[in-house]
């Protein structure tokens, strides 16, 4: 198989552009929100430990199974399969325009309710900046007012997507390499800045024993199922994001070490994050908690109260949009992608047609409209997304890699390795064909709730509910 070129489709300048927009496509709300509680929750450093297992057994083998699909089919998810698996004949085409047509149908739905929340941030940051006079920050009922508010919801929405169209439009070289090589080194700043204030203000003692301090009593059935469940959400697998990304790689000698780079930093910032937050959460004598209500009613709360907190909350919510940022531009050229490949659109196009159709399902979010009697149009999109849609598109893109993709190809990204090439493609192999499809099983029947009675009278599963984003449960409108 002829390796897929990336000439007429736009590629990075660079290695370190695709990992910084890889990074930034990992690196979501749920690193923020999410990751940290349930580090802390479940045994500090002894949660991290079964984490980081996860990570080996299921996030980085379709982390190098997309990648390395995308670079050798050399187009969106859909074509690249299709490439790839040809040899398979009729079955092969038909899995790849199942998963493919998945993968872009998943990331469509996710940033329609995904862009609402990015614009809650956008509307705290503009609110921390003094953009906003009329609101009081740090009041506590600001949020529930924002969330019942369908109008300030939609016109958040909106400017926070038309900042991700626009980012698209102009391409991977000129538009999402420029703009993640420039976000993600500031992101990394940001914290290392903020973990310093938080030395010097204090928590962060208490901060770190929460997070680090190894307690394996805490490691329950509950607690290695999260661990499963954030190792394979966190990572933006199962939607093409990585697929995509891969296809406008120049080579493919480094996507053993850029998939494990990647996976280290998203954990990274996700630890950092949590350090800063909870030590800020600490120093105003509250217990840690998850979710939206951490991050728009708490936080800015205490932020009000500490030494040059307007300041660091501006900064703090900056961060904010820019994880969300990075990884709604992801979402969106994976629908991009599919329709420039595909559908031969101009980029200009499809960036401005599809991203009008998300932009429309999201405002449908942001006005509250009801998708079943008690369910929310926007907790509806979360629950079908994130419980089923994201974990079937992991379990067929391991399937397809280790069973449908010629050896040559999948095996390939392990032939440049100087030492040890044939036994790490060995060992991967085996994980993708055999480990990784069961443990994606199992985050997939977890989401489902099959595990609910057998978990009963376990530590209940934290605010933040399953999933990467796990939308919160408030009306819109």
């Amino acid at each position: 198989m002829s390796e897929g070129t990336t000439t007429t489709r736009g590629s990075f300048a660079s290695n370190f552009g695709f990992m910084m927009a890889a990074v930034g496509s990992a690196v979501g709300l749920g690193n923020i929100w999410k990751f940290p509680y349930i580090t802390g929750e479940y045994g500090g450093g002894a949660f991290v430990l079964v984490y980081l297992v996860c990570i080996t057994m299921v996030g980085l083998p379709l982390m190098y199974a997309e990648l390395i699909i995308g670079r050798r089919g050399g187009s969106d998810i859909l074509g690249a399969l299709r490439k790839l698996t040809q040899s398979k004949g009729a079955l092969g085409t038909a899995f790849s325009y199942l998963t493919g047509l998945m993968a872009v149908l998943s990331a469509f739905l996710m940033l329609a309710f995904y862009s609402v929340v990015a614009g809650w941030a956008v509307y705290f940051f503009l609110l921390s900046v003094g953009l906003i006079p009329a609101v009081e920050f740090g009041n506590a009922t600001v949020f529930d007012e924002l969330a019942a508010n369908a109008r300030t919801s939609a016109i958040c929405h909106t400017v926070f997507m038309l900042m991700t169209i626009g980012v698209v439009t102009l391409g991977v070289h000129r538009g999402i390499e420029f703009l993640c090589k420039t976000l993600m080194p500031l992101l990394f700043v940001i914290l290392t800045a903020m973990l310093g204030y938080v030395a010097y203000t204090g928590g962060l003692d208490q901060s770190l024993s929460f997070l680090f301090r190894p307690d394996f009593s805490k490691l329950t059935s509950s607690a290695v199922l999260e661990a499963l469940g954030h190792a394979f959400f966190t990572l933006s697998l199962g939607m093409g994001a990585m697929v995509t990304y891969g296809s406008y790689l120049k080579e493919e000698g480094r996507v053993i070490r850029d998939s494990v780079a990647i996976a280290a930093l998203d954990t990274i910032v996700a630890l950092l994050a949590g350090t800063v937050i909870f030590a800020v959460v600490f120093q105003g004598d509250l217990e840690p908690s998850a979710g939206p209500g951490l991050l728009f009613q708490t936080l800015p709360e205490l932020f009000v109260n500490m030494p040059g907190g307007r300041f660091v909350a501006c900064v703090f919510f900056g961060l904010v949009v820019f994880a969300a940022w990075s990884s709604a531009i992801s979402l969106l050229e994976v629908v991009v992608a599919y329709f420039v490949d595909e559908w031969k659109w101009p980029r200009f196009v499809a960036a401005g047609g599809i991203g009008a159709g998300i932009w429309a399902l999201g405002l449908a979010c942001a006005m509250g409209v009801m998708m079943t009697q008690d369910t929310t149009l926007q907790d509806g999109l979360d629950d079908i997304v994130s419980r089923y849609m994201l974990p079937i598109g992991g379990l067929l893109i391991a399937i397809a890699a280790g069973w449908l993709v010629l050896p040559e190809d999948g095996l390939s990204g392990f032939r440049h390795m100087v030492k040890g090439g044939a036994v790490f493609g060995g060992i991967w192999q085996f994980l993708i064909r055999f480990v990784t499809p069961i443990m994606v099983t199992i985050v997939l029947l977890w989401q489902m709730g099959l595990f609910d009675a057998w978990l009963k009278g376990e530590t209940p599963a934290p605010p933040a509910e399953k999933g990467e984003l796990a939308a919160p449960k408030e009306p819109a409108g």
